[in-house]
């Protein structure tokens, strides 16, 4: 079979040690161990795809070679969870997984920190899984641009990439907590949501309940979305209400009986307070699954 790939495009080579940038090349591996690399100026995105399928991938590991890396690395995949010590007062957790780790792994993390705050650490978990860490101290990326970001990567390195969005926390004793919840809540996505390249937790929330979750990982999804908007009973009881007439405002404040321009405002109070916009059907649904389970909870 490889020797049909070497007939197919001429210019692949047989060892990694005869190139002078592997990166270049798409290298696949047979059951054997023989492998060959396939110049990516030769070769479209289609075919890598379905080669993909037939064979090996060798994946490539990149070490956390900076002092600040290690740090953090032994914070997030370490057996003990020493915290790093670091200025920023919150900070944001966003997990990638990658199909193959063909490509070269410092112009990966060289383009990915290009689109991101300068301060912010890209940790490799390994050759194809990372966390990028970010602060808050400059304005936050959103769903939408995570989302622009993985489409123009895999578009240069020739990888599928799925991405998992958390959200701020504080640095303190719960960051670890935190950190071990949004790990469940990406492989959660892996496996449910394959085909979606950029989740958050509300995309999350249906799989999550369905799963037999422990009480306190319903603890965990509740305060993470409600937060302190689960005591404001008139707030929750207007966004119960307004998801159960089918998103409709005109109908949910006839029931509630205030003025629409006041329903749109508790919304929309709602939506700033939770990050949960219920226009949205992913956003509504999981809003009210955790309504519904934080009333159940009293």
């Amino acid at each position: 079979m490889l020797n049909k790939l070497k007939h197919t495009f001429p210019n692949s080579l047989s060892d990694k040690k005869d190139a002078q940038d592997i990166s270049a090349y798409f290298w696949l591996e047979d059951p054997f161990g023989h492998t060959i690399g396939i110049p990516r100026s030769d070769i479209s995105a289609e075919e890598i795809r379905l080669l993909t399928l037939l064979f090996d991938t060798p994946s490539l590991q990149s070490p956390n070679t900076s002092t600040t890396q290690t740090t953090w690395n032994d914070f997030l995949f370490g057996p003990r969870a020493s915290q790093p010590l670091t200025n920023w007062e919150n900070v944001r957790f966003t997990y990638f997984n990658l199909a193959h780790g063909d490509f070269s792994h410092d112009h990966f993390e060289e383009a990915i920190l290009s689109f991101v705050p300068s301060d912010s650490i890209l940790v490799w978990e390994n050759g194809t899984a990372g966390t990028l860490i970010e602060s808050d101290m400059d304005e936050p990326l959103s769903t939408h641009d995570f989302l622009a970001i993985s489409s123009t990567l895999e578009s240069d390195f020739y990888v599928k990439i799925r991405v998992y969005a958390g959200r701020f926390h504080p640095v303190d004793a719960d960051l670890h907590h935190h950190l071990i919840q949004e790990r469940k809540c990406f492989t959660l996505s892996l496996l449910h949501l394959s085909d979606v390249k950029v989740t958050e937790l509300p995309n999350i929330i249906p799989y999550a309940l369905m799963n037999a979750c422990t009480d306190m990982d319903k603890r965990w999804y509740i305060n993470e979305l409600l937060g302190k908007t689960r005591q404001d009973h008139e707030l929750i009881k207007t966004v119960k209400t307004y998801i159960e007439c089918n998103s409709n405002a005109s109908s949910a404040a006839k029931q509630l009986y205030i003025h629409r321009n006041s329903l749109q405002y508790r919304i929309d109070k709602f939506a700033e307070k939770t990050g949960l916009d219920v226009r949205n059907f992913p956003h509504a649904l999981a809003a009210y699954l955790l309504i519904l389970l934080n009333e159940q909870k009293g």
